[in-house]
């Protein structure tokens, strides 16, 4: 396929909501249309030209007339065509750029490297997505059902030369109106970009602040609300790992403009910053409730004050791969029932809201108390 076939077959895959959008925002004033077959539009910066938007994508000749249009405004605009169709098929999505500086002269990483970014980037965008639907300080993988659906239209751009470039889009519903105004609520899919700008603004903040030795834990943790989580400070420190650096870019889809649409949004990383966000993500891990956490494992010890009905175990289980000291409170009931898989060396398993305090893991409300008989055992 040539090169002008291959750029044809491509701008057939443009959508029309697209193209309106990219001419309005780029010096293009909509014309009085002659009939229902296309739709005018003429250059503020060359008035000679007016461009012909077919009316509709199921023309048979749709993506002749699309590449022609991006030819014609590639002239105006003085850049070259594929730039121009590229442009155009971003036009309905928010654009994540990442920059690696480090790579190889001819733009690429290690295998290992190249691995580590894709994964982090998925990562990343995780992270905006949860905070995006509840802000907290930590969030465990597959548990919010949302974001992982967001994930799912998540596409992988081209990459660009300059370093090692990614590019996530990340498509977004159009901007309807009502009564000639555009409706306020965003859409899931921009509250995550907006939500992963403003946690990297915040963390970029927060960390300048304690390289300038007033800035702490307590930064972090008073700006989790704008997007900070230990999920975003680990993804952000791997990243820089990976590349010796990092620089992420937001713009907004065309098709929805930001209210902040005209400020360029860019953030960058430092190799210095990694002890700073790994620090931040272990210690906000630390300090979040895990909220309904299976716990399986052996009574190592009780605890009973003969005034107070209830009584205290604590349970030896796996908890991130390693075996941990977990205190609970039990109403007489289920201390009776804890006392006897103590007393006959049987394990346990329940439910609960998990919370470490200082150098000890409690767990609270604790609930499905279960003695696992030998029987059970395979």
């Amino acid at each position: 396929m040539t090169g002008a076939r291959a750029q044809a077959a491509f701008a057939r895959q443009i959508g029309l909501r697209g193209v309106h959008a990219y001419l309005s925002a780029n010096g293009w004033d909509r014309e009085t249309p002659m009939g229902q077959a296309a739709d005018l539009y003429r250059s503020r910066q060359a008035a000679s030209e007016v461009a012909i938007v077919p009316a509709s994508e199921d023309y048979g000749d749709y993506g002749t007339r699309i590449h022609q249009l991006a030819g014609q405004i590639a002239v105006v605009e003085g850049r070259a065509r594929t730039a121009v169709l590229t442009d155009l098929s971003l036009a309905d999505s928010d654009l994540v750029r990442l920059r690696l500086p480090r790579g190889s002269p001819d733009d690429t990483v290690s295998l290992t490297d190249g691995a580590a970014v894709l994964e982090e980037s998925r990562n990343l965008l995780l992270a905006a997505a949860c905070s995006a639907e509840r802000p907290r300080r930590m969030y465990r993988a597959g548990r919010n059902k949302r974001a992982a659906l967001y994930l799912r239209g998540v596409r992988l751009g081209h990459s660009e030369r300059g370093s090692y470039v990614i590019n996530l889009l990340s498509p977004v519903a159009p901007s309807l109106r009502e009564d000639g105004l555009l409706l306020p609520k965003d859409p899931f899919e921009r509250r995550v970009t907006r939500t992963l700008a403003s946690g990297l603004r915040a963390s970029r903040q927060v960390v300048d602040g304690v390289n300038r030795g007033s800035a702490g834990l307590k930064e972090f943790e008073d700006r989790v609300e704008q997007g900070i989580s230990a999920n975003l400070c680990r993804s952000v420190a791997r990243l820089i790992e990976a590349g010796d650096g990092l620089e992420i870019g937001l713009s907004w889809a065309l098709t929805r403009p930001a209210p902040d649409r005209g400020e360029r949004f860019m953030v960058s990383f430092r190799s210095a910053d990694i002890p700073v966000l790994r620090e931040a993500g272990r210690t906000l891990s630390t300090r979040q409730e895990r909220t309904d956490e299976e716990i399986e494992g052996y009574v190592a010890r009780l605890s009973r004050d003969a005034s107070h009905p209830t009584g205290v175990a604590t349970i030896k289980a796996f908890l991130d791969s390693r075996l941990t000291s977990v205190q609970a409170t039990f109403d007489p009931e289920d201390y009776s029932l804890i006392t006897r898989a103590h007393d006959a060396r049987l394990s346990v398993s329940l439910i609960g809201d998990l919370r470490r305090e200082g150098e000890r893991w409690h767990l609270r409300n604790p609930r499905d108390l279960a003695v696992i008989e030998e029987d059970d055992v395979d």
